[in-house]
């Protein structure tokens, strides 16, 4: 068994690069977890110094939020890199404008929550509550919660993370955001792989046409099994088994039909929304197309 979606504390994990891999040590029958940080490398070099010391196979990468386009179905769409090189020089310096539009993003929509709608919030908070370097729409949603409880309480999280998402009303687009096709260059570019994350959450019309623009995008692999049943849009919904147990078979199938690595992984973030390490039940043959 293998994990290759994690997330620690330098993104919106509750978890120190070092941790997850102590965590992981623990959990009998997973050889090798990647962590996989939204929009920054900088828990890299802690992961692989600790990893050299434990048995556990320890995979450097990254999650890059690629820039809405919704002509493309690409809305919320991200892309793993997988054994990139985190000291490459284009993959820091790109990085490094990515994290700037995003933390500006994130500003403004803070901004716009508490002058047009009253919300109690302020960015230093938000980011002091993210802690690492990458502050993340969960941290806005945690904030929102606590400063606000009676002005919330009609709204459900998820509503509350639509609020400030792409076709939100307090939505506000990045000043610079990577499209699919750069991601994919940037990854390459740093001796990485890109696969497509959690295929099956994406509201598009046609599934197998979508992969096939990824494909034609230079996309080399895609996650197969993932906790959909924990993850939007199916978490408390009646299609969370459903989407649990068909849409891994859906993209295996896929993958077979094109060619493509698989990958997969918990999307573990320290045990937020109930999910552990290990539990998405990722095989170890995996393993031999990706080192």
């Amino acid at each position: 068994m293998i994990d290759l979606h994690l997330h620690s504390n330098f993104s919106d994990g509750l978890l120190t690069p070092t941790q997850l891999i102590e965590e992981a040590i623990t959990i009998n029958g997973l050889k090798a977890i990647a962590l996989t940080d939204h929009d920054t490398i900088d828990g890299i070099r802690e992961f692989l110094s600790h990893g050299e010391k434990s048995e556990i196979i320890v995979l450097p990468g990254i999650e890059i939020s690629l820039q809405h386009e919704p002509k493309r179905n690409l809305i919320d769409v991200h892309v793993v890199g997988l054994n990139i090189d985190h000291d490459s020089a284009i993959l820091n310096k790109t990085l490094k404008k990515q994290m700037e539009g995003r933390l500006q993003q994130k500003q403004e929509i803070c901004k716009r929550l508490r002058e047009e709608f009253g919300f109690n919030i302020d960015f230093e908070e938000v980011k002091a509550r993210a802690g690492g370097t990458s502050v993340g729409r969960p941290h806005i949603v945690e904030v929102l919660i606590k400063n606000n409880p009676e002005k919330v309480k009609d709204y459900t999280k998820n509503e509350l993370f639509k609020l400030i998402s792409h076709g939100g009303a307090a939505h506000v687009e990045r000043s610079f955001e990577l499209t699919l096709e750069e991601s994919i260059d940037l990854i390459e570019a740093s001796g990485g792989l890109p696969i497509l994350a959690h295929p099956g959450i994406y509201q598009v019309s046609d599934r197998e046409k979508f992969i096939k623009m990824c494909i034609e995008s230079g996309i080399k692999g895609i996650e197969i099994e993932y906790t959909y049943s924990k993850n939007r849009p199916f978490v408390n919904t009646k299609k969370a088994n459903w989407a649990q147990e068909n849409c891994p078979k859906y993209y295996n199938h896929i993958a077979e039909k094109y060619g493509l690595i698989k990958s997969g992984g918990s999307d573990y973030h320290g045990g937020k929304k109930g999910i552990k390490m290990g539990e998405a039940g990722v095989p170890d043959e995996y393993l031999k197309h990706l080192l």
